[in-house]
């Protein structure tokens, strides 16, 4: 039962982190899942991420890929923040419409980088992009997620 809780707790803590970044509001990111080394983010159906044709801006995309990463990297770093260094997204597929989602997942964790990798899955069940990305722990900047 303290397990279950104290994955709650994370969850809650890094959901209300997602929706207090005025960025990430903005484009309607959303926390679905969080476990230790792992983090499933979605944007729901929004015109405001949609370009000319009616194709979801690979921007948008580029975003929830890199704050899906981020918040995995959340689950593994000792509730410190972190910044991205490098971020490489492959696009596979358009996203047209509807809801898209990204699932992140450590592949390294090490005491100052973590290596994620992403895929992005849209509403038909899609692999529509996929990523690879690094971050740097900032050992002088606390997140407010407490963890053990």
């Amino acid at each position: 039962m303290e397990k279950e809780n104290e994955d709650f707790s994370r969850y809650a803590q890094l959901a209300s982190i997602i929706r207090g970044d005025p960025f990430l509001s903005h484009l309607g990111v959303e926390v679905i899942s969080v476990e230790k080394g792992y983090a499933k983010l979605r944007i729901g159906e929004a015109e405001h991420v949609l370009r000319h044709g009616g194709i979801v801006n690979g921007g948008a995309i580029c975003t929830l890929i890199d704050a899906a990463g981020g918040t995995a990297t959340a689950t593994v770093n000792g509730g410190r923040n972190q910044v991205t260094i490098e971020l490489k997204v492959n696009f596979l597929e358009a996203v047209r419409k509807g809801e898209m989602t990204c699932e992140a997942r450590v592949i390294r964790g090490g005491k100052n980088i973590v290596v994620c990798e992403m895929d992005l899955i849209d509403c038909d069940g899609r692999r529509c992009a996929r990523g690879i990305g690094t971050w740097m722990i900032l050992y002088d900047d606390k997140f407010p997620i407490a963890q053990k």
